[in-house]
């Protein structure tokens, strides 16, 4: 089901589970055709499409990776071609990586993650955003 936000339970069991290692984040993008900024906001009522919105919020996350508080590299990022096995309708994949949930739910919490928050809004369509732990070297 589409969706731009985690549920309650999705976020508290995110939050909640024991598991304290590495995690790489893989995001599935769907963009809007047309970045949908909300009145009130800077950008209101800038005509630029819903990926270059989106590369706002990129380019914001990207200057919090220095902070070790929050630890996040980017792996991958690229846009999608096709699908070889199943179906879909994806613009973008990005991997992000984080030292752990802790250091990924101190970044959502973090000012300047807040202040660029509101160009993934209104950049995105909808994503899927799935967690995963590394099981080789």
């Amino acid at each position: 089901m589409p969706a731009l936000q985690p549920t309650s339970q999705q976020l508290k069991s995110f939050i909640d589970e024991a598991y304290d290692g590495p995690i790489v984040m893989v995001n599935l993008l769907k963009f809007r055709a047309v970045a949908a900024y909300q009145e009130g906001d800077p950008e209101y009522g800038e005509e630029i499409s819903g990926a270059e919105a989106y590369a706002r919020y990129a380019a914001g996350v990207a200057e919090l990776s220095a902070d070790p508080n929050i630890g996040i590299t980017f792996v991958y990022l690229g846009a999608a071609q096709r699908f070889l096995i199943g179906e879909g309708d994806w613009d973008q994949v990005a991997l992000a990586r984080y030292p752990s949930r802790k250091h990924m739910a101190q970044m959502m919490a973090d000012p300047r993650y807040q202040a660029a928050h509101r160009h993934r809004v209104a950049g995105l369509l909808h994503q899927d955003l799935i967690e995963t732990h590394a099981s080789l070297g």
